[in-house]
C-alpha cells in the first residue's frame, strides 16, 4: 500500500536545510543592511554620555540617568533605519518568509545595539561620584534602553508595509521621537521616565519589560500584511 507520508529521511533533513539556509541569509542581510544610520545613532548616544567625563564634570544619578536615556534614544534611532531595502521590489525570492528575513536582521541589530548602549551607559556612571557609582541602576535602564529599540524595530516593520517593503524607517524614525516626548511630558502619576531611587522605579519597569516583550509581536501582527501588500503591488504593475 502507497503511503502519503512524507519520507522519514526528509522530515529529519528539513531542520537542517532551514538552517543554512537562516546562516546564508544572516550573512546576505547584515552585508545589506544599512550601516551607516546605526553608527550615527551609537556615535551620537556616545558622545553624549563622554563629553561630561571628557570634561571632568560631575553629575548626580538623576542626571546621568536622563545622559543614558538620551543614548538610548539615539541608539534606537539608528536602528529604526536597518531594514530598510530599496531593493525590495526586484528582490528575488528566498525560500525563507519575508518575517524571518526581518527577523535575522533585527535581532543582531538589537544586540549590537544594547552594547553600544551599554558602553555609552558605563561612560556616564563615570561622572558619579565614587559613593554613587553602585547606585546607578543597570537593570531598570537597560530594560528602557531595549523596549526603545525593540519599539523602533517594530516601528520600521510596520512601515515596511506602507512602503512596499522599502523604507520602514519613515515611520520608525518620526514614531519613536514622538513616542519618547509623549512619554516625557506624562503627568507625574503616569510618568515612564523616572528618577532612579522613586518609589514607583519598580512598578514602572514592570512595564517597560512589558513593552519589550510585547513590542516584536506587535510589529510583526501589525506588519502582517506587508507581502501581501508587495505581491499585490508586484503583480498591478506587471
Amino acid at each position: 500500500m502507497l503511503s502519503s507520508a512524507v519520507p522519514p529521511d526528509t522530515r529529519v533533513r528539513t531542520g537542517p536545510r532551514r538552517a543554512r539556509h537562516l546562516t546564508v541569509l544572516l550573512g546576505a542581510s547584515l552585508r545589506a543592511m544599512p550601516k551607516t544610520p546605526l553608527a550615527l545613532g551609537g556615535l551620537v548616544g556616545l558622545l553624549t554620555t563622554a563629553t561630561p567625563a571628557l570634561l571632568h564634570v560631575g553629575l548626580g544619578l538623576p542626571d546621568v540617568a536622563v545622559l543614558s536615556r538620551v543614548a538610548a534614544v539615539a541608539v534606537a534611532l539608528g536602528a529604526g533605519f536597518v531594514l530598510d531595502d530599496p531593493a525590495a521590489r526586484t528582490t528575488v525570492a528566498v525560500p525563507v518568509s519575508r518575517m524571518a528575513q526581518r527577523a535575522v536582521r533585527a535581532v543582531p541589530v538589537l544586540v549590537l545595539g544594547m552594547a553600544v548602549w551599554a558602553v555609552a551607559a558605563a561612560v556616564a556612571r563615570t561622572t558619579l561620584p565614587q559613593d554613587a557609582r553602585p547606585l546607578f541602576p543597570w537593570g531598570g535602564l537597560a530594560a528602557e534602553a531595549a523596549a526603545l529599540v525593540a519599539i523602533c524595530l517594530a516601528l520600521a516593520a510596520v512601515g515596511l508595509r506602507f512602503t512596499e517593503g522599502e523604507r520602514g524607517s519613515l515611520v520608525a524614525a518620526p514614531g519613536i521621537l514622538l513616542l519618547v516626548i509623549t512619554m516625557a511630558l506624562l503627568p507625574e502619576g503616569a510618568a515612564l521616565f523616572l528618577p532612579p531611587g522613586h518609589p514607583s522605579w519598580v512598578a514602572v519597569h514592570r512595564v517597560w519589560t512589558g513593552l519589550l516583550t510585547a513590542a516584536p509581536a506587535g510589529g510583526a501582527l501589525l506588519a502582517g500584511g506587508a507581502d501581501s501588500a508587495r505581491l499585490t503591488g508586484t503583480r498591478t504593475r506587471r
